[in-house]
């Protein structure tokens, strides 16, 4: 009786092992559709910023100022520009410093969006909410969306951070399955 029972739990344990495995294969999958390679443009050290232009349509549209880029997907500062002016990470005690942004999905894509960055004046990463050490990457899903105040019909949009341990020139590359998209901005930390 023992060893049928060792032999059951043995089973169950392996299958959902594996099924697990299996999850974690298919989502990396679904995913690996949207990593395409990083085309984001170098700036020159010292050279002026080739900041992303903010679409006032959109920001008027959505009662959120700073929709910057072409679209579908636009990160939205909340300020009139392409500025992304940090503040001390107070609530896990790192050196990364980040602001809020707001990501809005048009109604005309209903589709998984990734995002991914870095520093195009020099070396630096850019990082997506996590803890002490933020993630590479932001996921939106079809699926993710919160409620706002004058959201249009059938549009979505998710709150994240995001994240830099320098000042500089940065960019997102915004992949979705009909688009990519590169957006520049600017990083100014906290003194």
């Amino acid at each position: 009786m023992r060893r049928l029972i060792a032999l059951e739990l043995a089973l169950a344990m392996a299958l959902s092992t594996t099924s697990f495995a299996a999850a974690s294969s298919t989502d990396a999958v679904r995913w690996s559709v949207l990593r395409r390679p990083l085309h984001l443009p170098v700036v020159a050290v010292g050279s002026r910023c080739p900041v992303s232009r903010v679409d006032r349509r959109v920001s008027e549209q959505i009662r959120i100022a700073g929709a910057v880029g072409p679209g579908p997907v636009y990160p939205v500062f909340g300020t009139r520009s392409a500025l992304l002016n940090t503040t001390k990470d107070m609530q896990f005690g790192s050196r990364w410093q980040g602001q809020k942004v707001f990501w809005y999905v048009a109604p005309s894509y209903r589709d998984r969006v990734l995002i991914r960055g870095g520093r195009l004046d020099g070396s630096g990463r850019l990082g997506f909410n996590g803890t002490r050490v933020p993630r590479d990457e932001l996921r939106i899903e079809p699926s993710d969306t919160v409620s706002w105040s004058g959201q249009p019909r059938h549009s979505r949009g998710i709150p994240s951070a995001v994240r830099a341990l320098s000042s500089g020139c940065y960019g997102v590359q915004v992949d979705g399955r009909t688009f990519s998209t590169v957006l520049v901005f600017q990083v100014d930390l906290a003194p």
